[in-house]
C-alpha cells in the first residue's frame, strides 16, 4: 500500500513512518493472542503513534491506524493560527457552581440551561461573533 498525504507545504510518504506488528490482547481467544494482526504506526519526525487492532485482518488494522495517525499529523503541521485555536480551552463546565463558561467570548451561563436542556445557541452565537471580530482584525492588519 502506498500512502501519500499532501497539504500546501506537507508531503509525507511511507518512509516517514515506522510500521510495527504485534499480537492483540484481551478477548478473542487463541487467534487474537497467537497472530500478529495488530498494527502500530509511528510518525518518525513528530513521534506520534497510533494503533489499529479492532479487526482480525492486517490490512484493515493498518488502514485504521494510518487513518487515525494521518489526522494527527495533519493537525500537527497545521498553521500556527489553527494550532492556537485548537489548543486553547474552549469551555469550562463546572456543575457544583452551576455554571458553564465560554472562554473565547467570556459568556457564562447556567449549567442546567446549557448541559441538561441542550441550549447551546447563545454560546455558539457568542463564539461566532468573537471569531468574526478576530477575522476582521486580521484583515485590517493585512491591509496596512
Amino acid at each position: 500500500m502506498v500512502y501519500i498525504i499532501t497539504m500546501n507545504e506537507l508531503h509525507l510518504t511511507k518512509k516517514d513512518f515506522k510500521l510495527e506488528w504485534f499480537s492483540g490482547t484481551g478477548a478473542g481467544g487463541q487467534h487474537r493472542n497467537k497472530h500478529q494482526n495488530c498494527c502500530r504506526i509511528t510518525h518518525i519526525k513528530s513521534g506520534m503513534m497510533e494503533t489499529g487492532q479492532n479487526s482480525r485482518e492486517r490490512s484493515v488494522n493498518q488502514r485504521e491506524a494510518f487513518t487515525k495517525l494521518a489526522h494527527k499529523v495533519i493537525n500537527y503541521y497545521a498553521s500556527d493560527a489553527d494550532r492556537e485555536i485548537s489548543d486553547e480551552r474552549i469551555r469550562s463546565y463546572h456543575e457544583p457552581r452551576n455554571i458553564v463558561t465560554d472562554h473565547a467570548s467570556g459568556l457564562t451561563q447556567e449549567y442546567k440551561l446549557v448541559v441538561t436542556d441542550g441550549n447551546m445557541e447563545d454560546m455558539i452565537e457568542a463564539r461566532r461573533k468573537e471569531m468574526a471580530e478576530i477575522l476582521l482584525e486580521e484583515t485590517l492588519k493585512q491591509e496596512e
